[in-house]
């Protein structure tokens, strides 16, 4: 972990007679300039010789502080070479119900969605395949680009039926493509098939994720269906693996099979 030199810092001294430990004051005031963009992601805290000098605090304090921080995700240790702030990663619980809109937007520091394009196209051939289009038929495009902190994690590539031609940009702005099902289209999505794979980012996917070319990335491609059995959209995750992860959680002793099998049900 390479980082930053440590930047000129705001000092406190802690207070020893408050109902507040010096380790929770010190962990707090370091969170509070993490989350104001004093110390950002790759920045270097001061050594602890250094704080245990400017707070008036014992080495071990110090210490506890910073195991708070590191338990909570926010810093990293690498040895020999200090303590640095990380890089906020979303997780993405894979067997959950939510939508990577609704995860974005409750679990991302400072989250934030940007509509870049909603406009019937043709769409590719195994695209007009799925939804049993002609040819020059065409469906909806849609194209999202999901940001934690500012920072680009998920850049998103839909196709939706042609019936959502008649909604403008205002209309689905701020919902998820299945709210867009259920509440707008009257079509609620009930099944999808999934599949999540590795490859190396393409220029349009580095230039908006903000990666290098060629830089590795995680896929995850999906469709999904009506109750009815008809496929309803497609779509294409691409995400920053740095930044955003996906997970699985499970109950008892369920073989990993059976769980990554779930996934596509």
């Amino acid at each position: 972990m390479g980082g930053r030199k440590a930047r000129a810092l705001p000092w406190i001294r802690p207070e020893r007679n408050s109902p507040v430990s010096m380790q929770a004051q010190i962990a707090g005031w370091l969170e509070q300039l993490i989350g104001a963009g004093r110390l950002g992601a790759g920045d270097r805290l001061p050594s602890e010789a250094i704080l245990v000098q400017r707070l008036g605090v014992s080495r071990v304090t110090v210490r506890l502080a910073i195991d708070e921080l590191v338990a909570r995700g926010l810093v990293a240790r690498a040895h020999g070479k200090g303590s640095f702030v990380t890089s906020p990663v979303v997780q993405h619980d894979i067997l959950s119900d939510q939508a990577f809109f609704d995860i974005v937007l409750a679990k991302a520091p400072q989250p934030e969605v940007r509509l870049l394009a909603f406009a019937p196209a043709v769409p590719p051939a195994k695209i007009a395949a799925l939804f049993g289009l002609g040819a020059g038929q065409k469906a909806v495009r849609l194209e999202r680009l999901s940001l934690s902190a500012g920072r680009p994690v998920v850049f998103s590539e839909s196709w939706l039926t042609p019936d959502a031609a008649h909604l403008s940009r205002d209309d689905i702005a701020d919902m998820s493509t299945a709210a867009v099902h259920s509440v707008l289209l009257r079509h609620p999505i009930a099944s999808s098939t999934n599949a999540i794979g590795a490859e190396l980012a393409g220029a349009t996917v580095a230039r908006r994720l903000g990666v290098g070319a060629r830089s590795a990335v995680l896929v995850l491609a999906r469709t999904r269906f009506d109750a009815q059995g008809r496929v309803r959209e497609h779509n294409r995750f691409t995400v920053d693996p740095s930044a955003y992860e996906f997970t699985f959680s499970a109950k008892g002793n369920v073989p990993t099979a059976a769980m990554v099998r779930a996934v596509a049900a």
